[in-house]
């Protein structure tokens, strides 16, 4: 009898570690979409694209699809009659989404509910708004560029650790799109003489589609939001009145080795008001100039502020006239001051338009290099 209970349970154990692959695709029998792309046609209907590899010797590397679809679903329907193998979209690492289609299609969010329904598809890649269709992007083939998928993957990941861009996940997107305090933010980037990063999309708390941030100004964003890569770089131009001439050689080039960021929130006189202190620490890395920093060097930190506040305040200033708050302040207002942020919850994007931020920014020289 324990001879026959001890070979079942040794069967019952050797079947374990089948019950995960019950529904294996083996790699030869699928095709892997890396990239998806969502656009309009002329009539506002959905076209769904997509960009798979292909793992031969031949001289095309990857197959860039197309078709018009109500619905993603029905969409990877449709591609799979155009593919070799079985069509798989748990491997996509970018979705594109054309800024025709942000702009125009209402609640155009609700077109990505199938990754967030289906646990199988990933809520990991990133999402990027494309200015300009898709076709000129999905068909897109330049001899300096690798195929699609690792091209848009290397300029996403390059530009957001340089903080002159953001790297926003479907899963971020998701809780950007239902947070009261912060409206939502993607990578925009554009074909021009090449494929490039623009910048940053603003969309306001309906996701619609409202400006565009460039890249220096994204990288303002990113301090503010506390999240900018560990050193970014500003080239700043010092006034004449402390170098003495009005040439054009009064660059100093900055690149910082700690950014200290402090945000309060206050509501007096019936408006929100923010204090925003942000403290540089920062290397000299290039000095066209002739001022000598030594004698000069809290004039030049203080010259460097205060134009680096003018680029925060100039920042904020659009955000608000824009009346989107991609920084969260609302956050801080919820934070701390519930009881007025619970009445303006609803349409935070016009009380913080209407609201007082004030900027102080401090810098300091941490190092004036090797060589003076």
């Amino acid at each position: 009898m324990k001879r026959i209970v001890r070979t079942l349970g040794l069967s019952l154990l050797s079947l374990g570690p089948l019950t995960g692959c019950y529904d294996r695709v083996d790699l030869e029998d699928a095709s892997l979409s890396l990239v998806a792309g969502v656009d309009i046609t002329e009539d506002h209907r959905t076209m769904s694209y997509t960009s798979i590899p292909v793992f031969s010797k031949a001289e095309k590397k990857s197959q860039e699809l197309k078709v018009v679809a109500n619905t993603q679903r029905q969409g990877r329907g449709k591609l799979d009659a155009f593919t070799v193998g079985s069509f798989n979209g748990r491997k996509i690492k970018v979705i594109v989404l054309s800024k025709r289609f942000v702009q125009e299609t209402p609640d155009w969010f609700r077109y990505m509910d199938i990754y967030f329904r289906d646990g199988r598809n990933p809520i990991t890649p990133r999402v990027v708004v494309f200015d300009g269709t898709l076709d000129q992007l999905f068909y897109y083939h330049s001899p300096n560029q690798p195929i699609l998928p690792l091209m848009l993957m290397g300029m996403i990941r390059s530009a957001s650790d340089r903080s002159e861009s953001v790297a926003t996940t479907l899963q971020e997107l998701h809780r950007q799109m239902n947070e009261e305090g912060q409206t939502s933010f993607l990578t925009e980037m554009s074909i021009k003489q090449d494929a490039m990063i623009d910048g940053t999309s603003l969309l306001d708390h309906k996701g619609r589609y409202v400006d565009m941030l460039s890249m220096p100004e994204t990288v303002l964003l990113r301090i503010l939001q506390k999240n900018a890569g560990q050193s970014v770089g500003f080239v700043l131009r010092l006034p004449s009145s402390l170098t003495g001439s009005a040439g054009e050689t009064d660059w100093v080039s900055l690149a910082t080795e700690r950014v200290k960021v402090k945000i309060k929130s206050m509501y007096a006189g019936g408006r929100f008001r923010f204090s925003v202190h942000v403290h540089f620490s920062a290397s000299v890395v290039e000095k066209l100039s002739s001022l000598d920093l030594d004698d000069h060097q809290r004039e030049a930190e203080t010259a460097c502020a205060e134009e680096l506040r003018d680029k925060f305040e100039a920042l904020i200033a659009k955000l608000q006239r824009k009346k989107v708050d991609p920084v969260g302040f609302g956050i801080y207002a919820r934070a701390y001051q519930y009881k007025p942020f619970k009445q303006v919850k609803e349409n935070w994007g016009e009380a913080f338009s209407q609201s007082d931020v004030q900027v102080r920014v401090s810098v300091a020289f941490a190092d004036e290099g090797s060589v003076k």
